[in-house]
């Protein structure tokens, strides 16, 4: 049994959040705090249309396992203060800061034992807290070991192989249409009109762009602070992701100075559930809306699991006949 608590965390902008501390007597639990992949996401990783629900599952395994938790609505979503659109990196590193500051300074937590975990963009900024905030563990979920201008060009050059890969009538009015071309065009005009710009928010035909959060990423390359990352480290992707390189699990491995294990899933995308699809881009983004009406992958969180409890015994000195967890 966990005690569920909404929070404030204070800050730039006050956040609301669900701090989830285990029942049990005369214990400190380490504690997991949950940094957010990229989009305007809520404490439980949803969206609009997109009800991914990963930290409110992933949270549910924290706290089977006796780990406390803290999950936040993003600036300018959910109950949280803000405006989503102009926040920029650094405004996303400060806010997870701040949760982890604030959930330690609870009684029941123990603030020598704190771990990191990051979905997708979470996976970046992860290092980033932990530069300005040691932590002693680190969970890294589809991430990357480059900056994400370099994802975001090998994605599109995937989307645009995957396109010139159409056979038939459509791979035809594909070509005929140069919509490869058309794509980098639009890519190379927003991405001017972004440097041209100071404010933090601009209109580009008509769409609203985090002009700012955009801008920012060009200065953050993520391979410099997995440098100094000297905690064990645990990092999993799926062989379905699309959007990250698989490969990159072997460079956080090379890159961090702790103990790294890594996993790959078979089958597992980006919104860490497993498809039965082939490989293609196109037909793996169009499945992922589908795929979120299951829940997480089980095996995702078995290896979660595994390693919270070798963490754990190497870490944390817990009688946990005091421990009350079902």
């Amino acid at each position: 049994m966990s005690n569920e608590v909404e929070v404030t965390i204070p800050g730039e902008f006050p956040l609301a959040a669900t701090l989830i501390i285990p029942e049990g007597r005369n214990v400190k639990y380490p504690l997991i705090v949950m940094v957010h992949g990229s989009g305007p996401t809520d404490r439980d990783s949803n969206a609009k249309g997109m009800p991914m629900n990963i930290f409110k599952e992933l949270s549910e395994v924290a706290a089977k396992e006796g780990f406390a938790s803290i999950r936040y609505d993003k600036r300018g979503v959910g109950a949280s203060k803000g405006d989503f659109y102009e926040t920029g990196v650094q405004d996303l590193i400060d806010d997870a800061e701040a949760a982890l500051e604030f959930a330690k300074r609870h009684p029941k937590i123990d603030k020598e034992n704190v771990i990191l975990l990051g979905h997708s963009e979470g996976s970046i900024l992860a290092p980033f807290v932990n530069e300005k905030v040691p932590v002693d563990g680190m969970i890294l979920l589809a991430g990357t070991a480059e900056p994400l201008a370099e994802t975001l060009t090998w994605q599109r050059e995937a989307i645009m192989n995957d396109l010139r890969a159409v056979k038939g009538f459509q791979g035809w009015l594909l070509r005929l249409l140069k919509v490869d071309k058309k794509i980098t065009k639009i890519n190379d005009e927003l991405t001017k009109a972004l440097l041209a710009s100071d404010d933090p928010v601009i209109k580009y035909k008509g769409k609203k762009i985090n002009a700012k959060w955009n801008r920012e990423h060009i200065h953050f390359d993520v391979s410099q602070p997995l440098q100094k990352v000297t905690c064990p480290v645990l990092a999993i992707t799926g062989t379905k992701d699309v959007n990250v390189k698989v490969s990159d699990l072997a460079k956080i491995k090379t890159l961090v100075q702790g103990e790294c294990e890594t996993h790959i899933i078979q089958d597992m995308t980006h919104m860490l559930r497993k498809i039965d699809s082939e490989y293609s881009i196109s037909k793996i983004l169009n499945h992922n809306k589908k795929s979120l009406k299951q829940p997480v992958d089980d095996e995702l969180k078995d290896k979660i699991s595994n390693w919270l409890r070798t963490w754990k015994c190497r870490t944390v000195s817990i009688d946990k006949s005091e421990i009350l967890v079902k």
